[in-house]
């Protein structure tokens, strides 16, 4: 696995360089700091003239960076939210990063990128200050990966990831719903928020200022996963909302978060929905729902043959109000008593 360095560990060298502080104080001081850059990297950047984003390992990425895998279409998804990429204005710097607060969230994009292209980004821990405005400020985790041919390979799917500028990339629009569920996670982690109502019941939404392809979001939410968000407008984002239960447990089920505080969040807001009529159906056609969903594994498909609401599928499928009812499911015998 190759260690690339990043154009901002670079300029930290270079910047204490020119305050008069030695290769091995810099090394020290910049260990301090939380960056794991190598003396002899360091050294080399001052002493030789070289710098990281030459990219020297253009030429040994992995081949699997040429298929959309689940991997990759998260890296897209989260690009076009709080993703980026950076080229240097000399045209020689080439930088895929994040910038966020949550490790977990940081790690996942870190993880995919090695996973895609064999090579490992940096991270790099940034405590913040407290401030008027922030009395307890959370430490930011940056993961940056330097290469040229990483950058242009993102850039096939998008000729820009800027915010006013980025596009639901067509090979995910063409894409089989895994993937495209990837790409949604992926977006969903850096621009999507849930909010708990009160008494019960939660927000699920997500905006951007970028409105068309949100609303080209919103179609594949609706027409791949059965998910409708309705739109509402500001002057400066457009966001899609929900918060039919409908809508937010098809979401729980097929997309969802990386980010654990979030996932923990709509998983608590949903348990908190009043479930109007959800026990009126008698524990033969509970049987029935259930025997055809091990016959036809999807839900979706269950609940159009029977007309019903594809939630109420999912909830007897994990022994919801189920009632005191036995059925073989994949040659088991089932027994619910709730």
């Amino acid at each position: 696995m190759y260690r690339t360095h990043t154009l901002e560990e670079y300029e930290e060298v270079m910047k204490l360089s020119k305050q008069g502080l030695r290769p091995i104080k810099i090394f020290s001081l910049l260990s301090e700091m939380g960056f794991s850059v190598s003396y002899g990297a360091l050294y080399d950047w001052i002493h030789t003239n070289k710098k990281p984003f030459q990219d020297k390992v253009l030429s040994k990425i992995s081949q699997q960076s040429n298929f959309l895998t689940e991997e990759k279409a998260y890296i897209l998804g989260v690009l076009c939210g709080d993703g980026y990429i950076r080229i240097h204005n000399s045209g020689n710097g080439f930088l895929v990063g994040l910038d966020v607060c949550d490790e977990d969230f940081a790690d996942e994009f870190r993880r995919c990128l090695k996973e895609v292209y064999g090579l490992l980004p940096s991270k790099k821990k940034r405590e913040l200050e407290f401030t008027n405005f922030s009395l307890n400020p959370k430490p930011r985790y940056v993961i940056n990966l330097t290469s040229k041919l990483v950058v242009k390979d993102l850039l096939q799917y998008s000729k820009s990831f800027k915010t006013k500028e980025w596009e639901v990339p067509e090979k995910i629009l063409r894409s089989s719903s895994k993937v495209k569920s990837a790409f949604l996670r992926g977006f969903f982690d850096s621009e999507g928020s849930i909010s708990l109502k009160k008494p019960y019941g939660v927000y699920l939404s997500v905006c951007s200022g970028n409105e068309t392809p949100l609303l080209k979001i919103k179609e594949v939410l609706k027409n791949d996963f059965n998910i409708d968000l309705s739109v509402v407008y500001s002057k400066s984002v457009t966001r899609l909302k929900s918060s039919g239960y409908k809508n937010v447990k098809t979401f729980y089920e097929n997309i969802n978060f990386t980010i654990k505080r979030k996932r923990d969040k709509l998983g608590t807001g949903l348990l908190t929905y009043k479930r109007k009529g959800v026990r009126r159906y008698s524990p033969e056609f509970k049987m029935k729902a259930l025997e055809l969903l091990d016959k036809h594994k999807d839900p979706h498909i269950v609940a159009s043959l029977l007309g019903i609401n594809s939630a109420n599928i999912y909830d007897w499928k994990n022994g919801r109000y189920i009632g005191n009812i036995r059925v073989e499911i994949c040659g088991r015998s089932n027994i619910y008593d709730n």
